[in-house]
Formats: C-alpha cells, structure tokens, sequence
C-alpha cells in the first residue's frame, strides 16, 4: 500500500525547502565611501538621535530603541561632544563643497553644513575608553559617519566581528591619510553582519575615535537577497508543489 500523504505534510515539506533556498548564508562585510551616505541594509533605520544632550556628556543614554553607555573612568572632553574640543576630536566630515568640508547638523539623514559651528553632536572616545550602543531588538546592519579614520581605531559587533580603522582605510577609496581631518579623511561605512547583535563598542588606542550618523537595521531574508538563479529554483519549486497537491486531491476525491 502507498502511504498517503496530506496536504498539510506536503505544505510543511515546501515550507522547509523555500526557507532552504532563499537562508542562503553571508559572511560579515564592510562596505565604505568617503562622500556617498549610506544606509544600513534592509528595513526601517533606528538612529542614534543625540539632539538635546548637552555637550560634553558621558551620561548613560537611554531610549525606547537604544542604551548608550560610556566605559568607567573615561576620558575628560571625551563622549558625545559638538565642535573641535580640546581633548583632541575634530568633527567627522561628511563631504565637500568648493573645497569646502561639510559636516552633519544632526544624526544619521541629517542636511549637511560648512559652518562647523551648526554642525550637530556627535560621539569621541578616548584612548583604551569604549563607547558601547546596545540595541532593544537584534540588528544585521550598522552605519556610521567614521571620522578622521586612524588605523588604532575599532568598532566590534557582539558577535564577535571587528572593523578596524586600518580596514576602512583599505575599503575608502581616495581614502588621504591616517588621522586626516579634512576631507578625504573621513567615511561612511556600513557593517553588515553574518548573524544577529545586539551591541557594538567603539575604541581607540590613539587619542580619539570620532563617528556620527549612527543608524542600524535588520536585513530582510536574513541578510540575503536571492539570486537570479535561486528565484528560478524557488519558482520551479513553487510549481512542483502546486502539481503533487493537485494530484494529490484529485487522488482523494477518487477514492
């Protein structure tokens, strides 16, 4: 006797081999640009929103989406700051105009200035401090304004992945020079992760580690988009277990 088998069996077996074919995995990536913004991949962006703190300010910041916090004993002038500052930041550049630097007004989507006095709050950690962002919900992508990019530089995902400034200064081209604080010198860069984090930490080993524009998301299809070829399959699967439920009850409806 040929077993039978149910609709709900065949449905259940579909849903397992579709989730097959598009849960194709991804390795962590790093994509950097000095004058085009980007966003984080896939979804509505959270943004670290520091509009209304107080410079300096290392206190621990708290939202309904995000929690900032600063490691202890750090350094003085150092944190969410505004301007140049004589602990050694200088304002992440956004882009250029006439020659000109641009900074952000504000956070991540925010218009551009050359006047640095309007240019908005943004983070500096000082040497062997940290900077930590943890998020409420797991995210697969961040972004960030990576200013005056030093090869000491770090941001490290809980997952376990880090970025260096000296892998961004290999990822920008055009990138100037270490430490640059014009433009050329600074970058967008965007962090795609191979699994879910929920934090990440910013430090320094040289004087300052400057970013702003902070925003991070979760991607769709866990990171991945299929390709060409695993639409085709994932079409051809559709339609294969179109046909057997078909059969399947027209087998049923003879019985």
């Amino acid at each position: 006797m040929v077993p039978k088998i149910s609709r709900s069996s065949l449905l259940v077996g579909a849903v397992f081999s579709i989730a097959a074919l598009v849960s194709t995995a991804k390795a962590d990536t790093l994509t950097a640009s000095l004058f085009s913004p980007m966003a984080p991949s896939g979804g509505s962006p959270i943004v670290i929103d520091l509009t209304g703190v107080t410079p300096v300010s290392q206190s621990t910041l708290t939202t309904a989406d995000y929690i900032v916090t600063f490691s202890p004993g750090f350094s003085f002038g150092q944190g969410i700051v505004q301007g140049m500052g004589g602990a050694g930041h200088a304002v992440p550049v956004a882009g250029e105009t006439g020659g000109m630097p641009e900074y952000l007004t504000g956070g991540f989507g925010s218009a551009f200035t050359t006047n640095i006095g309007d240019s908005g709050n943004y983070f500096s950690t000082g040497a062997d401090n940290a900077i930590t962002i943890t998020f409420l919900q797991p995210q697969k992508s961040l972004e960030l304004l990576w200013g005056s990019i030093d090869s000491g530089n770090s941001v490290t995902l809980s997952d376990g992945f880090t970025v260096t400034g000296a892998d961004v200064q290999a990822a920008a081209a055009g990138f100037v020079g270490n430490g640059f604080q014009g433009p050329g010198g600074s970058a967008y860069v965007v962090i795609d992760s191979s699994s879910s984090f929920t934090s990440f930490s910013a430090t320094s080993s040289n004087i300052s580690f400057e970013f702003a524009g902070v925003a991070a998301a979760t991607s769709p299809f866990g990171g991945t988009i299929p390709e060409p070829a695993t639409l085709v399959l994932f079409g051809t699967g559709l339609a294969i277990t179109a046909r057997l439920l078909r059969r399947n009850q027209k087998k049923t409806e003879h019985r």
